[in-house]
């Protein structure tokens, strides 16, 4: 028996393809978006919540930029490859460590906006397992869709002991009752350096959220429209609790042990409208632990002006005011 998508040979009681991490009883589910030529490959770190509402089942996944705080356990998604002949013989680099711990640290938006705008800056990190973090802009819309963008470093595959090396754009959507497209890790074009100044962006446009990401020193971008699900804002919250997919930025990086306090400064400058308030959230979870968080908090309501102000928690800070946000350094 073969993997359905890099081919590799599988033996009948394998639950992933111990080659690309494709989750054999997942492999070939699909989701409408971006048309799959555009992309090599897709890996990205997801949550499978708790009930919610009762929308949310047992084993739904969702997103990867999900809050610390959120009563989740989490999940290492597969790599996905759109195209079979792209990923035939394809090579990661492993390591002996496995991704294991889900750090967090995010800004959440008190406010609504029309639309979202931040540079951040593209920081090549990695812990001693060399896993890197993603870098995350994501907007809440008022038709409870919830959108992703971001710039992912050495992001780790489903084995949770290999990663996508380098620099790559990375989107994801999620529906209202926590459904998902497939997550796209993009491979082309793969032109962004230490030190260049990327956009992430989201925005409406004829019934439809447009997800976009620009390096402004290669120009190397992508951009992917998705259903805006009759949708016209991105919401903000109204408390750091408020729901499990904020309007926010973040930093996440999974980890082969816990509390790594090690991060270097990442900036976040928003580009449209100023931020006036909102929650510094710091915290870590165990995907495989029942009790899941190993630690999190969030900083009361911040009123943001033009002075930074800090938020510390278990070793690890984050700066804000209501043009920039900072995650590290530690």
């Amino acid at each position: 028996m073969n993997c359905p998508v890099c081919h590799g040979e599988l033996q009948t009681s394998d639950s992933f393809c111990p080659y690309c991490g494709t989750r054999l009883d997942w492999a070939g589910s699909g989701g409408y978006g971006s048309p799959p030529a555009r992309h090599i490959g897709a890996a990205v770190g997801l949550i499978a919540l708790v009930v919610l509402g009762g929308l949310f089942a047992s084993g739904v996944l969702v997103p990867a930029a999900t809050r610390f705080y959120d009563e989740a356990r989490n999940l290492l998604r597969n790599l996905t490859c759109l195209s079979s002949a792209l990923c035939t013989n394809s090579t990661f680099p492993t390591t002996t460590g496995r991704a294991t711990y889900d750090q967090q640290v995010s800004l959440i938006f008190s406010q609504d906006f029309s639309s979202l705008s931040f540079n951040v800056t593209a920081v090549p990190q990695t812990d001693s397992s060399s896993f890197g973090p993603a870098y995350l802009l994501n907007g809440l819309s008022d038709s409870g869709y919830w959108y992703q963008v971001g710039l992912a470093y050495n992001w780790p595959l489903a084995s949770g002991t290999s990663y996508v090396s380098g620099f790559h754009f990375i989107w994801e959507v999620f529906y209202p009752n926590g459904s998902t497209n497939n997550p796209v890790l993009s491979r082309v074009p793969d032109r962004v350096n230490q030190g260049d100044t990327v956009q992430l962006s989201l925005s409406f446009s004829t019934g439809n959220v447009v997800m976009g990401t620009l390096d402004y020193n290669t120009g190397a971008s992508s951009s992917h429209s998705y259903t805006a699900g009759g949708g016209s804002i991105f919401k903000g919250s109204s408390s750091s609790r408020a729901t499990r997919t904020p309007t926010s930025l973040m930093t996440e990086w999974y980890h082969a042990s816990a509390s790594e306090p090690s991060m270097k400064q990442v900036t976040y400058s928003e580009q449209n409208v100023p931020i006036s308030s909102g929650w510094i959230c710091i915290g870590e979870y165990a995907p495989s632990n029942p009790n899941s968080s190993v630690f999190g908090q969030c900083s009361s309501e911040m009123l943001l002006g033009t002075q930074m102000q800090q938020y510390s928690y278990h070793g690890l800070n984050a700066y804000a005011n209501q043009n920039m946000f900072q995650t590290g350094p530690s």
